[in-house]
């Protein structure tokens, strides 16, 4: 999938405003930041589709990997997808036997959601080939230490952005 049709004009280089313009400067790294998370989460659901993976199950599965066992509420919270669409994807999974709903041990009315497995398996295995395939060309011009730093500081917003309450989640597990 070619990107370059989609790059705005000012990515060209980094701008370089005076203090003054402190706005400007964060209103411009927040659009590349949001840029950046839409363009990297369209390339790699695009390069996944290869296993026959759809855009919304990638989002669930990476999910998943991230944290095991979460309640579907807080699956369809994290994955951006409402309540109702997301039981139809999970039956559909778990039809192939790729997660499993298992009750929640504090929460009756509750099932937590898991990977059947783990993230073994040739199914697994195709999709990190794929993912890995489309980070080297997102991450080509990135080196190590680079990304180690860009992750230090989307974690510091990140943190940020709970700590200030503009993280409108209603996680309570």
């Amino acid at each position: 999938m070619k990107l370059t049709n989609l790059m705005p004009h000012s990515v060209s280089k980094p701008s370089e405003s005076p203090a003054g313009d402190l706005f400007e400067l964060q209103r411009e790294v927040g659009w590349l930041v949001y840029d950046a998370s839409r363009l990297l989460m369209r390339s790699v659901e695009s390069k996944v589709r290869e296993a026959g993976v759809t855009s919304q199950q990638w989002r669930v599965l990476v999910q998943l990997a991230r944290e095991n066992g979460q309640t579907q509420s807080r699956l369809a919270e994290e994955a951006e997808i409402a309540p109702a669409p997301l039981g139809r994807l999970l039956d559909r999974l778990e039809d192939q036997k790729i997660i499993e709903r298992r009750p929640d041990p504090t929460d009756r009315r509750a099932k937590r959601i898991y990977l059947v497995g783990g993230e073994q398996g040739p199914f697994f295995e195709r999709l990190r080939e794929l993912a890995m395939q489309q980070f080297a060309t997102v991450y080509k011009s990135v080196n190590h230490a680079d990304l180690l730093e860009l992750q230090r500081l989307l974690l510091k917003l990140k943190s940020n952005m709970f700590e200030g309450g503009t993280e409108h989640s209603s996680r309570t597990d």
